[in-house]
């Protein structure tokens, strides 16, 4: 037994340390923030509720620093130090910012009102940021993100092109962006255009990169701090509750308190005994800037129609007019029974092609839609630790999906391309 505990002993003294350092990071976490909303309400830095939690404070650090010195000792100590004490550290204050900021916490206070992540609104059609601009439709956030979403696009051929030559450009500042570009796009080439669509690779390839990296920088830029969190705040209309606000020098911030009944109103009410209805809220809500593109279905239904429509094209160009009797095979009727047969195949293959555009339109919405609502949530819940977990979830879902839709619409050319009774083009030509 005591053989064991001689074995046991440094690793149980590890494993103490880390707790101990994560419980003081999350400690040092609720003191900062708690002293901090103390300071902002003009109570003074008292968030020490009484002498017991000061005392018991201090005989915890004095107990991980006596660990600490004490494991110094051993080499292993030594060697995992950052690893056993500094990450702990970190880890235990954002665990305790966390909790802190989260419906298990109290909430920042600021001018009496707490300042919370506040339950997104979950909204399908894009919120209008102007009235009427052209032929009677307004500017949407959807429309100014995907202005910036075509940007850099742009951008990034134009800086690949720039430094595109025999030798790569130099590993540092825009040269990394460019060997990365560069990588990516002679990857998806050689790798997957060639083998599928053979000596047809070169003309299509750039209709393929372009809508890869469209839905890529669409699906990667809503995730960028800001997007849907910065706007315009605007009174509730309809049966939306709203939140209060606190004016905060030129800024308005929305706060996670639900907006009061006015007393007038209240009195109303009381008065009425209830025969005009609720008093209604006078809430407000935010109407953000930047929305993410992929989360409209007018973008996604758009980029699926162009895609659709360029495969009939790349049909066409590949087999002629005699490309549509796939869709309108009457020549079959004059086979009898099985004529009658690839005819009503035929009426199938057209509604599999209409079924196309719906198959890429809501599998590109609904998943990018959900992981926002996910993300929108998790932030309301624990806003400085679960997101991180669900962001590179959604950084790996976003690639994914530019991957499928581009996938998909190389496939469909292929398979359009090859002529009936043949397999699509392998290999090179």
């Amino acid at each position: 037994m005591g053989k064991l505990i001689r074995r046991m002993g440094p690793y149980l003294l590890l494993g103490l340390i880390v707790l101990l350092s994560c419980g003081v990071g999350s400690q040092a976490a609720f003191w900062l923030f708690g002293s901090l909303g103390d300071l902002l309400r003009g109570v003074g830095t008292t968030f020490l509720a009484s002498a017991t939690s000061l005392v018991g404070i201090i005989i915890i650090d004095a107990l991980v620093i006596a660990l600490v010195l004490w494991g110094l000792r051993d080499v292993r100590v030594i060697r995992y130090f950052q690893t056993l004490v500094i990450v702990p550290l970190i880890l235990g204050f954002v665990l305790g910012t966390s909790l802190f900021f989260g419906t298990l916490g109290q909430g920042l206070p600021v001018m009496g009102k707490p300042i919370k992540a506040v339950l997104p609104v979950i909204l399908v059609k894009p919120e209008p940021l102007t009235g009427p601009v052209l032929f009677g439709a307004p500017l949407t956030n959807t429309m100014v993100a995907m202005l910036l979403v075509d940007l850099v696009v742009l951008g990034l051929g134009f800086l690949a092109a720039r430094r595109a030559g025999p030798l790569p450009p130099p590993v540092r500042g825009l040269g990394i962006l460019a060997n990365l570009l560069e990588f990516l796009i002679e990857a998806l080439y050689e790798n997957l255009a060639k083998v599928v669509l053979g000596h047809r690779a070169r003309r299509v390839f750039p209709l393929l990169a372009s809508i890869f990296l469209m839905v890529l920088t669409a699906n990667w830029m809503g995730l960028v701090p800001g997007f849907e969190s910065i706007g315009k705040v605007e009174p509730a209309h309809g049966s939306e509750g709203g939140y209060a606000v606190i004016h905060w020098g030129p800024l308005t911030l929305l706060t996670a308190e639900p907006a009061a009944v006015p007393a007038e109103a209240a009195g109303h009410e009381a008065e009425g005994g209830g025969e005009h209805g609720e008093a209604k809220a006078e809430g407000f809500v935010l109407v953000p800037y930047l929305r993410a593109l992929s989360t409209d279905l007018n973008f996604t239904v758009g980029l699926a129609l162009v895609a659709v429509f360029m495969v009939q094209v790349w049909g066409v160009r590949a087999l002629g007019p005699g490309y549509f009797w796939k869709f309108f095979n009457i020549k079959a009727l004059r086979h009898g029974f099985m004529g009658v047969i690839e005819f009503l195949v035929s009426l199938l293959e057209l509604i599999s092609e209409v079924a196309k555009i719906l198959s890429f339109s809501f599998r590109l919405f609904g998943n990018i839609f959900a992981g926002h609502v996910l993300l929108g949530i998790m932030m309301f819940l624990l806003p400085l630790l679960v997101p991180a977990i669900f962001y590179g979830l959604e950084i790996f879902v976003g690639l994914i999906q530019a991957f499928i839709f581009m996938m998909l619409t190389m496939v469909f050319i292929a398979l359009a391309t090859a002529g009936h009774g043949q397999e699509p083009s392998e290999g090179h030509h």
